[in-house]
């Protein structure tokens, strides 16, 4: 039985993990001194795409687009996460859940790190700013049979459903989401105080991204930012990749939140691990600047989030001024207490073997973390030095899809 020795800074001191088939089944405190690090595996519920792929691309030559972020993502610490489907036709999302439930069905190593999928709109705000980048032509209210179609594609994998409760059909259609077991989060939403009320009283349990798909400018005491800040039933997932919230914002909603109710998510897309450059994306040129910030070539408006969850957390620390534990803790055990897997993911007997192994440092001051070994299921999936690192294309593969 594999045993993994390393300091567990959610716990305290160095523990002996020990693994049986896909599970820990012992954890006793150990006297080894060791420098490793371990956590559960980083848990990013919010993945449009990564390393040169999309989540939604259902043609047949990207059969192993999920399989590819998977891999991409392990290098990084990231054991578990949501494909990310958003708004579209309904034929093209159809087409892409359907894509995403074929591959999972086949490939036991990828569903393993594939816990569910996210549906991010189409029903959500169709007002200018809170739509953020969804495009308003397939914007539309909620329809239940549309969901079912949607779900019954993915092979029922649909476990959390991105929506604007102020529109029409919205609160029903949360009612119904939660009654079948599908987490509802509030987002890219115009709510009001009455709105929020109802969303939560309905079942509506996170608010997505809290800070980005909004508005320029608001009244500054009454607005659905202070609104779900204040919330103390619901969580908050937060984009901490240095450039969708200033360290003022993140630091800020973070301590208003609570550690116990903070998420944090990449929000990745395509060029995500992609090199610095000029990229020809679908209709639209766009630049990863050599920060990691994408914007539309010529603007600062920008066109998605190149991070990946482990520079996130190592951002949150410093931005958000969290302790390390903390950090980790919203990246892995909150997202996962938010869809009911707390009993999966975890560092206890009983929960699965699904780890990262990392050591930390410091550059100029800031934390930096440095993965060692990525564990699934009991499967070491990835070791630094060992295991082939994902060579990147040149280009996005799915440089036709939207991002």
């Amino acid at each position: 039985m594999p045993v993994i020795s390393a300091n567990v800074p959610l716990l305290g001191g160095v523990h002996d993990i020990v693994i049986d088939g896909r599970d820990i089944v012992r954890m006793e405190p150990s006297r080894r001194a060791t420098d490793l690090r371990v956590g559960p595996t980083l848990f990013d519920i919010q993945v449009n795409g990564f390393a040169g792929r999309t989540c939604r691309m259902a043609a047949a030559d990207r059969e192993d687009a999920l399989s590819w972020i998977a891999r991409a993502m392990r290098e990084f610490g990231v054991g578990w996460w949501l494909p990310t489907i958003t708004t579209a036709s309904a034929e093209d999302m159809e087409a892409a859940f359907r894509h995403c439930g074929r591959i999972l069905d086949r490939d036991p190593q990828t569903a393993a790190s594939i816990p569910g999928l996210h549906l991010e709109g189409p029903y959500i705000s169709p007002v200018d700013g809170p739509r953020g980048a969804h495009h308003p032509a397939h914007v539309r209210p909620p329809d239940w049979d549309e969901f079912q179609r949607f779900q019954e594609a993915s092979g029922g994998r649909i476990r959390l459903v991105t929506v604007a409760p102020e529109i029409e059909g919205a609160i029903p259609f949360i009612e119904r989401c939660v009654r079948a077991g599908t987490v509802v989060a509030m987002g890219h939403t115009n709510l009001n105080r009455d709105s929020l009320r109802d969303a939560v009283a309905a079942g509506a349990t996170l608010s997505t991204h809290l800070g980005n798909g909004a508005h320029d400018t608001l009244q500054r005491h009454n607005n659905y930012i202070w609104y779900q800040l204040a919330c103390r039933q619901t969580f908050a997932s937060f984009i901490a990749d240095g450039h969708h919230l200033p360290q003022e914002c993140l630091y800020s909603m973070i301590r208003a939140k609570g550690v116990d109710r903070s998420i944090l998510v990449s929000d990745t897309v395509l060029l995500g691990g992609m090199p610095p450059g000029v990229y020809q994306v679908g209709d639209h040129q766009v630049e990863k600047m050599p920060e990691g910030r994408i914007v539309l070539s010529g603007t600062p408006n920008l066109a998605g989030s190149g991070s990946n969850l482990l520079e996130c957390t190592a951002n949150a620390m410093q931005l958000a001024r969290l302790e390390e534990a903390e950090a980790w803790q919203l990246a892995s055990l909150n997202p996962a207490r938010l869809l009911g897997l707390e009993h999966r993911l975890g560092l206890e007997p009983g929960c699965e073997a699904s780890l990262t192994l990392y050591r930390m440092h410091e550059h100029a001051g800031t934390p930096c973390f440095e993965v060692v070994e990525t564990w699934v299921a009991g499967q070491l999936v990835y070791k630094a030095g060992v295991t082939a690192r994902l060579r990147l294309p040149e280009t996005p593969l799915d440089a036709a899809m939207p991002i």
